[in-house]
């Protein structure tokens, strides 16, 4: 009886909340769609930039309340600056350069906010929150007044192969996301995304975000997209557009390689300098765009492979834009680098989306010749590395590693579809409790650093590509 009250009772205030809609916004919210599934969200949103915009603060409100929390704690701390530093900078440097497709959108979220009862955030804050790694990681170090070690951020590990590489000849990606586990339990969002003008897409983001950040994208075009970062990457440019901006319209608007690379370099103002890959599953091809600030560098293929791992590949980019010794064989980059190409190369003709699944489970450690839990393994895990992962500022035993997985192929993407794991991959768990009582260092990450299980791989699928 206690639960069916609970049940009527939530029935009840959805349904007020619900009414005291116009019946604008009620519309809008029923095309809208979201499920919970298997540490997912699923969010299906449409239309205009307000529409789509107000659906999603409507339907995640208290997602984004939550996770808005929890960056501007870990923000605060690791920068030594307040939030409204950053709602000032954010409003002056970063709000004026996004497209105005964009401002609509994110002042469509406040309203869906606050129609939703959450009232203490605005668009500035959305905007301060959909682009904390560019303020934290570019910005305040262009300043010069970056209070501590973390530094421009390596992350995430992926491959994108085709041609003879793989087993059918098609293109397969993998792709795996690597932060902070006090924030990332938050990153669980398949945002759905079918605008009135350009192109539909599917990526992972945070409640709230207009773009994805980690980063994996399937577009309605034909584009497979993902990307891992550049470790010890310096450079900006406050007139260039904001990175969740470009990258936006690139998935938005194009069709096609070229048009991607071209929007990506138009007015890049070097935040979150990443090695771009991409797939266009009409043709075959791949590509990998290394984006730097000063140089820029962009290879294709119809028969092969690029991987990812943090490192730059082009020499003008590690000589003019990152500080990282690349020379140094025990770094995570260098040797989650060392492990793509054993593993592609030992695979080579093999590679498809159950093998790209184990792969992304992988615990080698090149350095160490053996298996290991640490920040060296494609499955990464720094909790557990004496080491900790200086690139990025993280110090020994850092509780953050590889915190998913998701994986496709042109079959799969043709339908809009993918595969994704939430938690590590390999299936080990993160728990609080015995972590902490190691690393009491750590605790400054409270409340916000939880438990993080490992759920099971999930097939999703764009809202009307399902049979």
């Amino acid at each position: 009886m206690r639960r069916l009250f609970a049940f009527v009772v939530a029935v009840f205030l959805a349904s007020a909340a619900f009414a005291a809609l116009t019946p604008e916004q009620s519309n809008w919210v029923k095309q809208a769609e979201r499920v919970d599934r298997d540490g997912w969200i699923y969010l299906y949103a449409n239309g205009g930039p307000t529409q789509r915009g107000f659906q999603n603060g409507y339907l995640l409100a208290n997602d984004i309340r939550e996770s808005i929390k929890a960056i501007k704690h870990y923000m605060e701390y690791t920068t030594q600056k307040d939030w409204k530093f950053f709602r000032a900078e954010v409003e002056k440097v970063f709000w004026p350069n996004i497209f105005p497709e964009y401002q609509e959108e994110l002042k469509g979220i406040e309203a869906g906010l606050k129609a939703a009862g959450v009232t203490e955030y605005d668009y500035i804050d959305l905007t301060v929150f959909n682009s904390f790694m560019d303020i934290a990681w570019y910005y305040l170090p262009w300043l010069g007044q970056q209070q501590t070690g973390q530094g421009a951020h390596g992350s995430c590990s992926a491959f994108i192969a085709t041609g003879n590489a793989t087993r059918d000849g098609r293109i397969v990606v993998a792709h795996n996301l690597w932060y902070e586990y006090m924030f990332c339990n938050r990153w669980n969002v398949i945002l759905d995304m079918n605008p009135d003008k350009g192109y539909r897409f599917v990526t992972q983001a945070f409640p709230g975000w207009i773009f994805g950040g980690t980063d994996f994208w399937i577009n309605a075009a034909g584009l497979i997209v993902t990307e891992t970062t550049i470790s010890t990457f310096t450079g900006f440019d406050p007139k260039g557009v904001p990175e969740p901006a470009r990258i936006r319209k690139a998935l938005q608007y194009g069709a096609s390689i070229d048009e991607f690379v071209g929007i990506m370099v138009e007015r890049n103002s070097g935040a979150y300098a990443n090695d771009w890959l991409v797939g266009d599953i009409k043709t075959g091809e791949i590509a990998r765009l290394e984006l730097g600030l000063k140089h820029q560098k962009v290879w294709r293929t119809f028969d092969g492979y690029y991987t990812g791992s943090n490192i730059a590949q082009d020499m003008a980019v590690r000589k003019d834009e990152t500080s990282m010794d690349y020379g140094k064989m025990d770094s995570s980059p260098v040797g989650r680098w060392a492990r793509w190409q054993q593993l592609l190369r030992d695979n080579y003709g093999k590679i498809d989306v159950d093998w790209a699944k184990k792969a992304e489970a992988d615990h080698y450690d090149t350095f160490h010749e053996k298996y290991n839990l640490s920040s060296r393994t494609i499955c990464g895990h720094v909790e557990n590395d004496p080491l900790g992962l200086p690139e990025w500022g993280w110090g020994p035993y850092y509780p953050g590693g590889a915190i998913d997985a998701k994986v496709t192929d042109s079959d799969l993407a043709y339908t809009m579809s993918f595969h994704a794991k939430f938690g590590h991959s390999c299936e080990v768990p993160f728990l609080v409790e015995p972590f902490l009582q190691a690393h009491p260092e750590y605790k400054w990450q409270l409340p916000f650093l939880k438990d993080f299980p490992s759920f099971p791989w999930t097939r999703f699928t764009a809202k009307g590509f399902r049979k």
